[in-house]
């Protein structure tokens, strides 16, 4: 009779913190998960947070690639301190920012974009 007890509380204690943790989340932005980043996370990140239109995803895939293919070699580069590879990131990003702003994006996606430079930094501080 016990188990039967336990066991009916155990699912009733789950079933009210899904039901309190659900709420939606299309009011929050998208956070970074994982602690080691690709180029395709940051890209759907991206994608997720400035909605990209179809004629927009190929060009800002393609800048995303190739910041990630800029930032993988800084990481490979053994010769650089860590407050130069670190500024040499920031950098890498807000070139990022810089040319998905200039005509890619519409003038509202850009805005967003610049609200988003501190997360870009983290994640591609973390690509792999």
């Amino acid at each position: 009779m016990k188990k039967v007890i336990y066991s009916l509380l155990t699912v009733a204690l789950f079933t009210f913190t899904t039901e309190t943790n659900s709420a939606s989340l299309s009011s929050y932005p998208s956070g970074i998960v994982a602690t080691q980043m690709s180029t395709t996370e940051i890209f759907n990140y991206l994608n997720t947070n400035l909605g990209l239109t179809s004629t927009q995803k190929p060009v800002v895939k393609k800048a995303v690639d190739e910041a990630g293919t800029e930032t993988t070699k800084l990481n490979a580069d053994s010769t650089k301190s860590a407050d130069e590879v670190k500024t040499a990131k920031t950098s890498i990003v807000n070139g990022l920012v810089k040319k998905l702003s200039s005509g890619i994006l519409s003038d509202a996606q850009s805005k967003k974009l610049t609200g988003l430079t501190g997360q870009l930094t983290t994640m591609f501080a973390q690509l792999k």
